[in-house]
């Protein structure tokens, strides 16, 4: 295992970081000329340290981090989360974010950057892609498999499949974990159902309500409840999402992405993938 030996920022000022003195890593290898469905790229332990954080403008790979002992916190998308024992907290490519240790108790994690666009659509499919934390997890032996992984293979062509493998099972258990911990509510799955069926047309939060014959503040209030965001947010996250896998499996232009995701308004459309990712469009498409 590797250590990182002083504080630093990346040559392309994307990663701060803080003090990484107590942390242990391995570096994956891999074959460029291999098209993998999921690349590991780092796997490591971050033992307790007042002075840590990591701050990126801008992720190209997913960050899954399981807090073995402690407390911390976690900041994305304008929203900041603490974190504690048993907690997982999942950072998705695109958007800035800063994570680190309480300077009172800090934190001990095990963690994993990696790079999929399998997991992506997972985590849409799932309804994860809102989720940021995940209290009550019960993933410690996952993370524990995977830093196993990593102290005896540190090569994708080696270990991919069986990163794959523990990867799923964390994202089910997540699911699981959300689906247990939400209580059936009519009006918020009624919400849920509109929205989900709304990805590819344009529908205002005042119809929904006024179909179901509720006030506006009501039902917002109900769907936050059950679901960690509001109507508005979930919605847009989910076409982000899917704008995100257009952007690199099609050769579809922006206007068209934009139309076809229900914007009336391309620059709009552009703005608001810029605030939600970090990059323009066509920067995410490659890879600026």
């Amino acid at each position: 295992m590797l250590q990182y030996t002083s504080k630093k920022t990346d040559p392309k000022k994307n990663i701060t970081y803080g003090n990484c003195k107590k942390e242990s890593f391995a570096i994956f290898s891999f074959n460029p000329a291999k098209d993998y469905p999921l690349r590991v790229e780092m796997i490591g332990v971050t033992y307790p340290d007042k002075d840590y954080f990591i701050e990126r403008k801008h992720s190209d790979y997913f960050v899954f981090e399981y807090v073995v002992s402690g407390s911390g916190y976690v900041s994305v998308g304008g929203e900041k989360f603490s974190v504690g024992e048993d907690y997982v907290y999942v950072l998705q490519p695109g958007a800035s974010h800063r994570y680190g240790a309480d300077r009172k108790t800090p934190y001990q994690k095990i963690w994993i950057n990696f790079f999929s666009g399998i997991v992506a659509d997972m985590f849409a499919a799932y309804g994860l892609s809102s989720h940021t934390v995940f209290p009550n997890s019960g993933c410690r032996k996952y993370f524990d498999e995977l830093f196993e992984i990593a102290q005896t293979s540190p090569d994708n062509d080696e270990c991919y499949l069986q990163v794959s493998e523990v990867i799923f099972r964390i994202i089910i258990a997540l699911a699981q974990n959300v689906s247990k911990n939400r209580k059936a509510s009519y009006v918020a799955n009624a919400v849920k159902t509109k929205l989900d069926s709304s990805l590819y047309r344009k529908i205002t939060i005042e119809t929904i309500a006024s179909e179901l014959a509720i006030s506006k503040s009501q039902m917002t209030r109900e769907f936050k409840r059950y679901y960690g965001v509001t109507p508005y947010r979930y919605i847009l996250d989910r076409k982000i999402a899917i704008a995100k896998r257009l952007l690199l499996t099609t050769d579809l232009k922006v206007f068209e992405i934009s139309a076809r995701l229900g914007f009336s308004d391309e620059y709009y459309f552009s703005d608001l993938f810029k605030e939600k990712t970090g990059v323009s469009p066509l920067a995410f498409r490659f890879g600026k």
